[in-house]
């Protein structure tokens, strides 16, 4: 008789499972987003009450026909300048799986599944996400660019 013991399959379960989502976590962490638009820079201000303009970053960082994300309150946004006095905003949460999507040249892409969005109306380009980002109000205040969020 051997006076080895064998581990319970349920711990040997729970460790291989605990191990894949520590796993999943830190990879996540290194992800590269797609290349491609400019960062607006945060607003000084850390956050802003729900339903009132929210300063994302500055018209003059972004030049007309790039995307740019920035934050207003909890929320990621992803904007689009199609003109020299217009600015387009959405939520930067892929509609197919909730990842979030980053500026790519005229357009913004999901690095998880590859849907492309139009960046100026937000429809979906490229599946597999079926529908478009959510639009918020944008507008340009000075060389601000507000959101409400």
């Amino acid at each position: 008789m051997s006076s080895e013991k064998s581990l319970p399959r349920r711990s040997v379960l729970l460790g291989t499972a605990a191990t894949t989502v520590g796993g999943a976590l830190g990879l996540s962490a290194c992800s590269v987003s797609p290349s491609g638009g400019t960062t607006v820079p945060l607003a000084p201000a850390p956050s802003a009450p729900p339903g009132r303009p929210f300063r994302i970053g500055k018209l003059s960082e972004v030049n007309v026909g790039d995307t740019a994300t920035g934050k207003a309150n909890v929320r990621t946004v992803v904007v689009f300048r199609p003109e020299d006095n217009n600015v387009v905003a959405y939520d930067a949460t892929c509609t197919h799986a909730g990842c979030t999507v980053a500026p790519a040249g005229m357009n913004f892409e999901c690095p998880c599944h590859g849907s492309t969005f139009n960046g100026s109306d937000g429809s979906v380009i490229t599946g597999p996400a079926r529908r478009p980002l959510l639009p918020l109000t944008a507008a340009i205040d000075g060389d601000w660019i507000t959101v409400i969020a």
